[in-house]
């Protein structure tokens, strides 16, 4: 049995999306694509929102789906932060 099978094609692929999407957010910090906060928060709800609608799901799992994405990236996110040290727009 493999973990695809014991979660679900669904959250695997939403666990998939988070971890990809944090190597390319790390991937355009190192390179100065994104070097605000906010451009990384902009990127990230675009990506998300991208991604949930390519689900076809009713509109109230897509939003279930969204808080746990980002419950999966904020921990992670905020390590990004930390590392960086990106500008913060007040």
């Amino acid at each position: 049995m493999q973990l695809i099978d014991y979660i679900g094609k669904n959250d695997f692929n939403m666990i998939y999306f988070s971890m990809s999407l944090l190597k390319d957010i790390d991937y355009k910090i190192n390179s100065n694509i994104l070097y605000y906060k906010n451009q990384v928060i902009h990127y990230i709800d675009s990506c998300i929102e991208s991604f949930v609608e390519t689900l076809h799901v009713k509109c109230s799992l897509q939003t279930i789906y969204k808080a746990e994405i980002y419950q999966l990236l904020t921990p992670k996110l905020n390590k990004l932060y930390e590392k960086h040290r990106l500008f913060s727009c007040l």
